[in-house]
């Protein structure tokens, strides 16, 4: 189920940017090259994130660099926030192969990226990866339901109030960036899967803590660049 709902993920974001690639100026020969090329950068970014883990929290450990050993961590899911990077550096690259403008890709992507999250979590839930705490029954708490329902809420939201239209010259990818990882941040204390911390929080916590200060400085930077070029424009 995990490899089904990720495949259907896959097809949700194809769907959704299929929909949106005329409100971007993007063909459709575009968006699917930018996917394809997202879709293996997220693959390879997620299993490198993923066995850099397990090198640290276990690289000393006896068997640990068996063959054996590498091929069950290589065919597990990988890190989500890998995958992201890797995604995002693909894409990156074939927008410049293609001379197609980097904001419209990663602006497409903001909807790309919920629209798999939001089926992707539910594969984690169907397999039992990504687990929450034990609550007082003995049950665990969803958090991979709760993550797939606030990115479907967050896409939902996007949806509505289409803001490449609103906001044309708004960075969509820094937004959706800070949304995430705010909501990750707040989920993952309810994450029950242990070694997954450094120090007082978990690994994905400090990187969304990084991503989120990286995206608050593009959103300043585009808006300072942009309100820059309005004030020399008008001087001149």
């Amino acid at each position: 189920m995990y490899i089904v709902m990720a495949i259907f993920g896959i097809v949700f974001a194809l769907s959704v940017a299929l929909v949106k690639h005329k409100a971007f100026g993007l063909r459709i020969r575009d968006v699917l090259c930018v996917l394809s090329f997202a879709v293996i950068g997220a693959l390879l970014g997620a299993r490198v994130f993923g066995a850099i883990g397990q090198i640290v929290r276990h690289g000393g450990e006896p068997g640990f660099w068996s063959a054996q050993h590498w091929l069950r961590i290589l065919s597990a899911g990988g890190v989500f926030y890998g995958g992201l990077l890797g995604a995002l550096g693909l894409a990156a690259l074939w927008a410049k192969i293609g001379r197609i403008e980097l904001k419209k890709v990663l602006d497409m992507g903001a909807y790309v990226g919920l629209a798999f999250q939001s089926l992707g979590r539910i594969g984690c839930y169907c397999a039992g990866c990504c687990y929450g705490i034990e609550l007082a029954d003995g049950t665990r708490f969803p958090v991979q339901l709760f993550e797939a329902g606030f990115c479907f809420a967050a896409l939902l939201a996007f949806l509505i109030v289409r803001p490449e239209r609103r906001w044309p010259k708004l960075s969509l990818f820094p937004v959706y960036l800070i949304a995430y990882s705010i909501g990750r941040f707040v989920l993952e204390f309810y994450r029950g899967d242990a070694n997954r911390g450094v120090w007082i929080l978990s690994t994905s916590q400090w990187i969304g803590l990084a991503l989120f200060a990286l995206a608050v400085a593009w959103l300043w930077k585009s808006h300072y660049t942009k309100n820059k070029g309005e004030i020399l424009c008008e001087s001149d």
